[in-house]
């Protein structure tokens, strides 16, 4: 189903030329050509044996792990872990053996998927770790041996920086990059995908919808615009907690651009990656704490002109505030997002 939009003030979403889904995983929406070309390429992963996916904090790298390892009939499991606690664990890599954590993770992904997070944040010395690690697994592979041994069936690795630029600036071993970027993602971040936001804002609406057994219709008139003109530094995650405060405060079945809990990041500077730094709590609540307060700022602290501002009642804001005093806002009464609802933590 379409996400429904209010025509007063809001022009429709022109749609691209391109599938709005990824097959099976409806996540993976893909209308711009940066996405349009990841997924093109997509099919031919479920037999490549080492993979490599770059991309920002919150774009989604490890929701395409899962799709990988979905391409396989019969694959085993997928087995997550942060590349410094595989690599960085001493104990067990004495005398050339794999370190006892990473054995453990490569015998629970047998036939699976070994999902290594973050190598772009591992110190020399556990560099080389990683490289013995991937020339033991291309030797098991050559050898012929790994189709039936207890070893995963896919090594990928995940990275926050370009790597390249990494080695070129002396960063990041050369061996190991030129190993592992065989076969590469480069995951673009949210602000150069904008043609994908549509999408990505009705499948959270549309799950939350079901979560809370409350008809959400979709976004109001300015809403779109709204979401549109921020630059998302923490991308996907970012915007999955944006509509999903979204339809918390919302008083009725349409979202208003008052209703999106969106801080003005855009005159702050701007990170190595490009978009501005991230602030230190991402977290629904956090975002949510953030925006009352500078909104109570702006109304010099007179709570019924912030809620008018906030477009809530007075009843709602001093609910928020006096569970603000005891740490957090209110969340709503529901689970964690399903799998179709968002984006792994990422990754």
């Amino acid at each position: 189903m379409n996400l429904p939009m209010h025509m007063n003030g809001e022009s429709q979403h022109r749609a691209m030329p391109f599938a709005a889904k990824a097959p099976g995983i409806p996540e993976l929406v893909a209308r711009s050509l940066p996405m349009h070309r990841i997924l093109e390429q997509l099919p031919q992963m479920g037999r490549a044996r080492l993979i490599l996916i770059e991309g920002e904090p919150g774009t989604g790298k490890q929701l395409l792990a899962r799709h990988i390892r979905g391409l396989r009939a019969g694959a085993g499991g997928l087995i997550a872990d942060e590349a410094g606690q595989l690599f960085g664990d001493d104990d067990g890599w004495q005398g050339g053996v794999l370190g006892e954590r990473l054995s453990s993770a490569v015998e629970r992904a047998a036939q699976g998927l070994l999902l290594i997070r973050g190598i772009d944040e591992l110190s020399a010395p556990h560099q080389t770790r990683l490289l013995r690690f991937i020339r033991s697994f291309e030797t098991t592979i050559a050898l012929g041996d790994a189709d039936g041994a207890r070893v995963p069936f896919q090594v990928l690795a995940t990275a926050r920086q370009p790597l390249r630029s990494m080695v070129l600036a002396g960063h990041f071993l050369p061996e190991l990059y030129y190993r592992l970027s065989a076969v590469c993602f480069s995951f673009p971040p949210l602000r150069e995908r904008r043609e994908d936001l549509p999408g990505l804002v009705q499948i959270f609406i549309e799950a939350i919808s079901r979560e809370r057994r409350r008809p959400l219709q979709g976004l109001g008139p300015g809403a779109l615009a709204t979401l549109l003109h921020h630059r998302w530094p923490g991308n996907v995650r970012e915007l999955e907690s944006v509509i999903r405060a979204a339809c918390f405060t919302a008083e009725g079945q349409w979202l208003r651009p008052l209703d999106l809990l969106i801080l003005p990041l855009e005159s702050s500077p701007m990170t190595a990656s490009g978009g501005p730094p991230l602030p230190p709590d991402l977290s629904l609540s956090g975002v949510m704490r953030r925006h009352v307060q500078s909104v109570l700022k702006m109304c010099s602290g007179n709570k019924a002109r912030a809620a008018g501002r906030l477009g809530i009642s007075r009843s709602t804001l001093y609910r928020m505030l006096e569970s603000e005093s005891e740490s957090s806002l209110p969340l709503p009464d529901a689970p964690e997002l399903s799998a179709k609802a968002g984006a792994e933590p990422d990754a």
